[in-house]
């Protein structure tokens, strides 16, 4: 199964830049989408049930729909089987105090939405190098065992 990262992004231009930026990239993960946060945690209940391999890694929008990517984060990094997935949280602004936040429920990076395309293209190209040419990701499958 390709590996791919799985996206919590409600607002449709974004994901439509993101898909766009991997498909003229020829990236190779799949990116996921779910729009709304309190899909994520039945989402991946699925993966840990079998159904599909879990993600390589998890972009939250901190500001997503329903309960909010920081309801999501805190649960997935307290879940023994989840938290081993690392977790990216984006927000369209950068407050300090929800930065620390999210690092102290177990981000590990916070990430802030640039407004223009031209900065969007490079901070993505900039993200992708770092998460999947510089760091090796965890094998998620053997977590599992």
């Amino acid at each position: 199964m390709q590996p791919y990262i799985l996206m919590l992004e409600d607002d449709e231009d974004d994901r439509h830049i993101t898909e766009t930026f991997f498909a003229a990239n020829h990236f190779q993960y799949e990116v996921k989408f779910l729009t709304n946060s309190d899909d994520v945690m039945p989402f991946l209940r699925q993966c840990l049930a079998g159904a599909q391999s879990l993600p390589r890694l998890i972009l939250l929008d901190k500001n997503a729909p329903a309960s909010g990517g920081m309801e999501v984060l805190k649960s997935i990094k307290s879940h023994p089987k989840l938290k081993i997935v690392p977790v990216v949280m984006i927000s369209g602004f950068s407050h300090p105090g929800e930065i620390n936040e999210s690092y102290r429920l177990g981000a590990n990076s916070y990430m802030s939405k640039p407004f223009s395309h031209e900065q969007t293209a490079k901070k993505i190209q900039t993200f992708l190098e770092y998460w999947f040419d510089a760091v090796e990701l965890p094998n998620n499958e053997a977590a599992l065992l």
